[in-house]
């Protein structure tokens, strides 16, 4: 479950973490009103969950209360990913003489956490070097071990003092709520050496969510994720436009990168799980094709439990619905050949193999 900024700066005041004077604003009169509130200038951004939203134009600093209008009339009505802004941000803009990048992630295969940490903020912080990566042991992080961190990143007096203490604070969120991510990009520091979280990026773990009834009282997240909880898909909505289906998670990563590695970008991850039915399959693909971005759908289906034969009715009775984006498919396993009859004068493509309906997708054809 992701937070929007807003949410997740809550948390970061919870757990002690710096972060802007703000006041939500659901409305552009709201807006208007939270604007003299704040003291010039004022940051306005658009709450949703999609990335991007910079590059967008979903942030914009105003000064006086005509901008405030005309800018969350203007953000209000964009799209950003697909996505329109639920609400507005408006925040005190914070002079600063730095920016960093920090984050407490999940390593699933550790079972335990991993701090990064970059002198430098900001959008494809991915792609700096200088990062610092860091596993946090089982038990959590430690004095010593976030100094370690510090100093590897040549940090010195105040700035050395508020890292560690934004550091210890971020990973004892990341693990007292559970969390797969908990972000701050930028992590802005002033000339006093005060750190600020300007923006925030909280992935909660979905399975821990009944330990903590607190969350639904949260906004719901992304609507379709929302209707994929309840039909029990497994669903991530992505950024690029490919949507990409399959049966079992293992089978839908190992597409996703196939994908990637091909040249494309996935639009969503959806698994149908085992033993899918029929309603199930069109309960998939209808939530697929509500999906902006997506432009071809990539279903690539392992029929073990699950009968290729379902799959097949479930695309039919889809596709005569009407509005269905192309359908690149590749179905293997039990009642393959009943399955492909079945599909027989529909516009389905299909290939005998996953890398050949993924080249087959990605370039369009």
């Amino acid at each position: 479950m992701r937070l929007f900024e807003y949410q997740g700066k809550e948390l970061f005041k919870k757990y002690g973490i710096h972060v802007p004077r703000s006041i939500l604003a659901k409305s552009i009169d709201d807006a208007v009103a939270a604007f003299g509130e704040l003291p010039n200038p004022v940051v306005l951004k658009a709450q949703v969950l999609a990335g991007g939203r910079g590059k967008a134009g979903g942030v914009v600093t105003v000064s006086n209360v005509s901008q405030a209008r005309k800018e969350a009339e203007r953000i209000m009505a964009l799209r950003i990913g697909g996505e329109r802004p639920s609400a507005l941000l408006l925040e005190e803009s914070s002079r600063h003489e730095e920016e960093m990048y920090l984050s407490v992630t999940l390593d699933r295969g550790r079972r335990s956490f991993v701090t990064i940490a970059s002198r430098a903020g900001g959008i494809d912080v991915e792609s700096l070097s200088g990062r610092v990566m860091e596993p946090i042991p089982i038990e959590g992080l430690n004095d010593s071990l976030a100094a370690d961190v510090a100093g590897k990143l040549s940090l010195s007096g105040r700035t050395k003092d508020e890292f560690l203490k934004t550091l210890l604070n971020l990973e004892r969120l990341a693990r007292e709520e559970e969390c797969e991510l908990a972000e701050i990009n930028p992590l802005a520091i002033k000339e006093s050496g005060e750190m600020v979280a300007l923006d925030s990026k909280i992935i909660l773990d979905d399975n821990a969510l009944f330990r903590h009834p607190e969350f639904s009282l949260l906004e719901p997240e992304d609507p379709l994720e929302g209707e994929a909880a309840k039909q029990g898909f497994a669903f991530v909505r992505l950024e690029g436009d490919v949507a990409v289906v399959g049966n079992g998670a293992g089978l839908v990563l190992s597409t996703l990168d196939l994908v990637a590695d091909t040249g494309g970008k996935p639009a969503c991850f959806l698994d149908l799980g085992g033993g899918s039915q029929r309603d199930r399959v069109e309960a998939a693909l209808r939530l697929v094709r509500m999906l902006p971005n997506a432009k071809r759908v990539l279903v690539n289906i392992f029929g073990g439990i699950t009968r290729t034969t379902d799959v097949a009715e479930g695309l039919r009775a889809v596709l005569a619905e009407g509005g269905m984006q192309p359908i690149y498919a590749r179905l293997s396993g039990a009642g393959e050949h009943e399955a492909k009859m079945i599909l027989q004068g529909t516009p389905v493509k299909l290939y005998r193999s996953a890398p050949e309906a993924v080249e087959a997708v990605v370039r369009g054809d």
